[in-house]
């Protein structure tokens, strides 16, 4: 006999992941309902919808910490969902969200989703974290590094940018060497929708740095630009 399911809609987290329950009892509850639901469909944006109308109201961050320590992709593609979702990007969770960064991303895309949800709406939030992007660009960790850029873009139907050039200047500055492929891509990926904000200034610096930047970066950041731009500066 096959494991009978409940429609998705009608499966509610049990009354006793209240605020009386510990962390890790919240926790399991979750995982249980989340494990059970990947198992019976493969939507991800509809369980995401149902579990976050039962998710607690208090320490909630404790809860999705524990839940990206389990180290599994689906729990941080949740995680991060209910964050945006939430609107957590009160400065207090900086340390959280900035450990889960050192710790359990491990591939370009944990890197970019975590970024476009979490990293970003926190840096543009709170401008004094721009000194944490340039720590992470020194770091040994790769997909450390290329958060550094990939956090500086906005996305919500396409992307942009909404740091000044100075900052972004800085960014690329400390990345353009960088032998990491990933990181490269972050770095243009950058370059490419700062093009749509500041024209003149990449012009100039991909002009000026034409010799010192990897190609790579080089047709990454010529994307945006009109045909005859891109096709001048293919042929320095």
């Amino acid at each position: 006999m096959g494991v009978f399911h409940l429609p998705l809609e009608t499966v509610i987290l049990p009354e006793s992941v209240g605020e009386s329950m510990d962390v890790s009892s919240r926790v399991a509850q979750i995982k249980d309902v989340i494990d059970r639901e990947i198992e019976a469909s493969s939507d991800m944006d509809k369980i995401a919808r149902m579990v976050y109308n039962n998710l607690p109201e208090e320490g909630l961050i404790d809860v999705f910490d524990s839940l990206v320590d389990e180290g599994r992709w689906s729990y941080l593609w949740l995680v991060t969902r209910w964050i945006k979702r939430k609107q957590m990007y009160e400065l207090r969770y900086m340390g959280y969200y900035e450990r889960w960064l050192y710790e359990h991303i491990h591939t370009w895309g944990q890197c970019d989703v975590l970024c476009y949800r979490v990293l970003n709406p926190m840096l543009e939030k709170h401008p004094q974290l721009f000194k944490n992007v340039l720590r992470w660009c020194d770091s040994s960790k790769t997909f450390v590094r290329r958060a550094a850029p990939v956090s500086l873009l906005r996305s919500s139907r396409s992307f942009s940018v909404h740091f000044s050039w100075e900052k972004v200047l800085k960014v690329v500055g400390r990345l353009k060497d960088d032998d990491e492929i990933h990181v490269q891509k972050g770095v243009g990926w950058l370059l490419k929708y700062a093009y749509l904000s500041y024209p003149d200034e990449v012009y100039d610096y991909l002009k000026e740095n034409v010799d010192e930047i990897p190609r790579v970066v080089f047709r990454y950041a010529l994307e945006k630009a009109p045909k005859d731009i891109r096709k001048e500066l293919m042929n320095l």
